[in-house]
């Protein structure tokens, strides 16, 4: 494929501010050409969106599984509904998680039965955010860690500054190269980082504040409208997401399938919903599954 051009091989047009729609019958398997360019418009638009679909859960597999090892189904929840049982409140933005040592790399949603429309997914860049970071702004987080913590309460920011340990959490670097491109990440989210790492909770607080005032800025912020047949495809690192209230939404069936190494309950085994400890933490609420 010397010389070969991704524009040749598959159609792309640009969204704004960031992401592109790809015309592709995506229920037609890729032959190696296709899927070189699939992960290169992955990389360079990181998130794409495709129309018109009509997939099986098999058939996602297939295609999801040309960008990385697909997450198998025991585990997981392959269909997301407001009629089920993950819950059908907004949840605020984050990246699936980003309280672990692996968090996803790429998720997929497939809009099976909506009300064309009617919903949204929005999605943040941490690309373009560290991009167009003001110096001043930089020169702050530089060098910083931030602590990403699992949030029992997910529709809005509820996270405390020092969460107890006995919660899945995870410090890491607020700005993470990314894995495939190298590119810089600004990766604190609104619904699981607690702290800047090394400040007082005042100077963390205010950082945030400012951090997620550019991250989730109008001109770095894609809303997708779902409509029956859609597929979005998105990097998990690059992006964070956030939904609307669908509880009164009906349907609102959405099919899913993630790129990742480990799945949530291997990554935290730990984990258990009967623990006294997280159900007085959560406050009595249940948890609600990410979208």
């Amino acid at each position: 494929m010397r010389g070969w051009r991704v524009a040749d091989i598959l159609e792309a047009r640009p969204l704004a501010p960031f992401g592109a729609v790809v015309e592709r019958d995506l229920s037609v398997p890729f032959d190696e050409a296709e899927q070189a360019a699939f992960k290169a418009l992955v990389a360079r638009h990181k998130l794409l969106v495709f129309r018109n679909q009509r997939l099986s859960e098999d058939a996602q597999v297939r295609v999801m599984g040309y960008l990385g090892d697909v997450l198998g189904a025991l585990g997981e929840y392959r269909t997301i509904s407001s009629d089920g049982n993950l819950g059908g409140g907004p949840l605020a933005y984050h990246s699936d998680l980003s309280f672990t040592a692996e968090p996803f790399k790429l998720l997929s949603l497939h809009a099976l039965a909506v009300n064309d429309g009617q919903s949204w997914t929005r999605f943040a860049n941490g690309v373009d955010a560290a991009r167009r970071l003001p110096a001043q702004l930089a020169a702050r987080i530089a060098g910083r860690d931030a602590l990403a913590v699992i949030s029992l309460i997910q529709s809005h920011r509820s996270v405390v500054f020092d969460p107890p340990a006995f919660l899945p959490q995870q410090l890491r670097p607020a700005i993470i190269p990314h894995p495939v491109t190298g590119e810089p990440i600004l990766y604190v989210t609104e619904m699981q980082t607690a702290r800047i790492d090394g400040l007082d909770q005042p100077e963390s607080d205010a950082l945030l504040d400012a951090l997620f005032a550019l991250l989730y800025a109008p001109g770095n912020v894609y809303e997708h409208r779902w409509h029956n047949g859609d597929i979005v495809i998105w990097d998990n690192l690059a992006l964070q997401h956030a939904r609307c209230d669908v509880r009164e939404m009906r349907p609102r069936t959405l099919q899913r399938v993630a790129v990742a190494d480990k799945s949530f309950f291997e990554l935290c085994p730990q984990f258990d919903l009967t623990d006294p400890r997280i159900a007085a933490w959560g406050k009595g609420d249940a948890l609600e599954a990410a979208e």
